[in-house]
């Protein structure tokens, strides 16, 4: 599996680019929901774009929802929400509804939690989805929620194909210690009493 390393500059100007890019095709959402806790560095930035944009308007609600997937019983996939900062209950007919997050893998968590503003009587076209990355996996069935709008797009039409997107905004699981050199210690060897401690927790 090819390991793909993102620096946090590079998602802040990607997603400043598909901020944009919705605001041109007409989409200014009165509410934008991040999946924590991925979704918040790229929610961030969309939050002070359409604060921006919409200045002299009413703001726009910039909420997050916490959810997880989980295996039950009979081993079927399953999402549960522990909670949103902004209760859908909430949302009104007219409500543009934006959720945002760093990848779509497997797209679960995203689809179920759009299916639960959907039940809300917000229509599809009132609820877009964006990504930093999509993975479109060709061979497995896709779910009926997909991206409206991505950074980047990998199809993936096989498990050899997989890559593993590390993004430096905030992720630490995973590195080696040969990365951690290459990508944190050659740029700031401050860094090393940090590492040594997170390598002493193995």
């Amino acid at each position: 599996m090819n390991k793909l390393f993102t620096p946090f500059d590079e998602i802040r100007n990607n997603a400043l680019r598909l901020a944009y890019q919705v605001y041109k095709d007409g989409f200014v959402p009165d509410v934008i929901y991040i999946p924590l806790r991925g979704g918040a560095y790229m929610g961030n930035v969309f939050s002070e774009f359409f604060k921006l944009v919409r200045k002299n308007e009413r703001p726009v609600f910039y909420a997050a929802v916490v959810a997880r997937s989980y295996s039950d019983i009979h081993k079927q996939d399953k999402v549960m929400i522990d909670g949103w900062t902004y209760n859908p209950e909430h949302l009104r007919n007219g409500d543009k509804v934006m959720f945002i997050d760093d990848i779509f893998d497997s797209g679960k968590t995203l689809n179920h939690l759009v299916e639960v503003i959907l039940e809300k009587g917000i229509p599809r076209e009132d609820i877009k989805v964006a990504v930093h990355d999509y993975k479109d996996v060709k061979f497995k069935e896709h779910l009926p929620i997909q991206p409206d709008y991505y950074c980047r797009k990998f199809e993936l039409n096989s498990e050899d194909d997989q890559v593993w997107i590390h993004y430096m905004s905030h992720e630490l699981v995973g590195l080696t210690r040969e990365e951690q050199d290459i990508q944190y210690l050659n740029n700031d060897p401050g860094l090393s009493d940090v590492f040594d401690f997170i390598n002493s927790l193995d």
